[in-house]
């Protein structure tokens, strides 16, 4: 309880004290900061103003103005001619990945990016079977078995049906076999 009323007192003492700051420059040149007057000086005189900020300046943010992706109008677009390229960049087409965990990153590359307001997707397979299906231009396996795979990639549209489709990529995968595995 003593301890309480010693921290009351401290802190309500602390609040009372109001600290002056003065600067002054020394005969040498030195700028001297005291909460004491400089000696033999007015105490107003030396005292050390408040700094005023000038006022802020604000600017309104800039609307950005909408853009289409393409300029043509959907209906009048050969959907084959909607996109410029699609091609699997990873992994290398004729390539080998040494992998012991299994993974393999896969990224295909589209000019232009897929269409929002079509509902375009990317459809990417391996070895036959999909892997992934969506908006993600690159796509992350893991356990794939060692040996020879194929990867294609198609943009679809919102149907399903295939826009265009990227050079399928043959790949082989290396990893230890389980056969000489020692744990």
């Amino acid at each position: 309880m003593m301890r309480f009323i010693i921290f009351t007192f401290l802190l309500a003492a602390a609040f009372c004290v109001q600290a002056e700051l003065f600067k002054w420059v020394d005969a040498d040149g030195n700028i001297i900061y005291s909460d004491q007057p400089p000696p033999g000086a007015a105490k107003k005189e030396h005292q050390v103003d408040e700094e005023t900020l000038p006022p802020l300046t604000t600017t309104p943010a800039l609307e950005t103005p909408v853009v289409s992706s393409t300029s043509k109008d959907f209906g009048e677009e050969d959907p084959q001619e909607r996109y410029k390229s699609i091609a699997i960049v990873v992994p290398e087409n004729d390539t080998a990945v040494r992998q012991n965990a299994g993974n393999v990153s896969i990224k295909v590359a589209i000019d232009p990016y897929l269409y929002n307001e079509r509902g375009d997707l990317l459809a990417i397979y391996m070895d036959g079977l999909e892997v992934s299906r969506g908006r993600d231009l690159s796509v992350q396996l893991v356990e794939v078995d060692r040996g020879t795979h194929v990867i294609r990639a198609e943009i679809v549209d919102a149907n399903g049906q295939v826009i265009k489709k990227a050079s399928p990529v043959t790949f082989t995968l290396l990893r230890h076999s389980r056969l000489f595995n020692t744990n």
